[in-house]
């Protein structure tokens, strides 16, 4: 994530008892909504620990409602814990304070619940004419229980 990306997310990982919130702040300087288009990359670590790139590719227009739909129920309690002031597309230009976002709620989301053991690389772009607004990285492990 560049220092000038006009679509910025710093989050992280609190644990508290026996509950973890992702807090963080989001910075947005123009506004998310569905002019932007969404592309998701998913990379794979091999057995021999080489990152698979491109693993799943998805890119999508419309990148608010795309992001409403594929959080499904669990994208009220997002924008909520985001600290958004609205639940609705757009959501227009501002600094937000995330009050805390419970990422157990993802269960409730449209995402794919299935995934084979192991660890992956997950990366979010945001763009509009070819220009990336933002992008995040996510290294997810998933392990038997």
């Amino acid at each position: 994530m560049k220092q000038n990306s006009k679509l910025k997310l710093d989050a992280y990982l609190s644990h508290t008892g026996n509950s973890t919130l992702i807090l963080g702040k989001s910075t947005l300087k123009v506004p998310f909504d569905d002019t932007l288009f969404l592309e998701m990359r998913l990379a794979f670590k091999d057995s021999f620990g080489q990152w698979k790139e491109n693993h799943f590719v998805y890119k999508s227009p419309k990148a608010c409602s795309t992001l409403k739909e594929i959080f499904g129920n669990a994208w009220t309690a997002f924008t909520i814990g985001s600290g958004f002031p609205s639940t609705n597309c757009p959501i227009r230009p501002g600094i937000y304070d995330a009050p805390g976002f419970d990422p157990s709620v993802l269960k409730d989301s449209n995402a794919p619940k299935v995934f084979l053991y192991g660890t992956y690389k997950f990366h979010l772009y945001f763009t509009k004419n070819n220009e990336v607004l933002g992008c995040e990285a996510y290294i997810l492990e998933f392990k038997r229980p």
